[in-house]
């Protein structure tokens, strides 16, 4: 909101270029060094919170519920041909 209303305080031409980093510089070490150092507490919060999600999520789909129309496995494998095909022996109709 402050960009778009602020644009000429706020905005890109406002704002100075960062300096350039001095010798070899990785951009995944300063960002593990501050998660690790700086924000480590909000880190283990956030997986802490990702951690209970995924549980809830697997509890929702394991539970068991009324009206389920969800086929057994098991059954399938267990049935035998006999047990799903009746051949039947009929008369031929012959139309003259």
């Amino acid at each position: 909101m402050a960009v778009v209303v602020g644009g000429k305080w706020f905005g890109v031409d406002a704002m100075p270029l960062p300096s350039e980093p001095a010798g070899p510089y990785s951009n995944t070490k300063s960002l593990a060094w501050l998660m690790f150092t700086d924000f480590v507490y909000p880190f283990e919060l956030a997986s802490f919170i990702l951690l209970v999600a995924m549980i809830a999520a697997i509890s929702l789909t394991l539970r068991s519920r009324s009206g389920n129309k969800a086929i057994d496995p098991a059954k399938q494998i267990a049935v035998k041909r006999e047990d799903r095909i009746r051949i039947v022996s009929m008369p031929a109709d012959k139309n003259d």
